[in-house]
């Protein structure tokens, strides 16, 4: 029982960092549609493909969680 409640606060947890990336992509995808300068779109590239890349690891990590339960 008390592995289900740490589980459920994992996933909890997980799922508010997943919104905050989604939130964090969305507004990088936005500002590299205004910017003009190649520096800060490159910042902008190498921002949003971190973040894609994070968002994949969570979205690995709370389907691995969605096993065990």
């Amino acid at each position: 029982m008390k592995e289900v409640k740490e589980n459920s606060v994992k996933r909890a947890d997980l799922i508010d960092e997943i919104n905050q990336v989604e939130s964090v992509l969305l507004s990088s995808y936005k500002n590299m549609q205004l910017v003009e300068e190649e520096g800060l779109l490159d910042y902008y590239a190498y921002k949003i493909k971190s973040e894609e890349a994070k968002h994949e690891y969570l979205m690995r990590k709370i389907k691995e969680l969605e096993i065990e339960l």
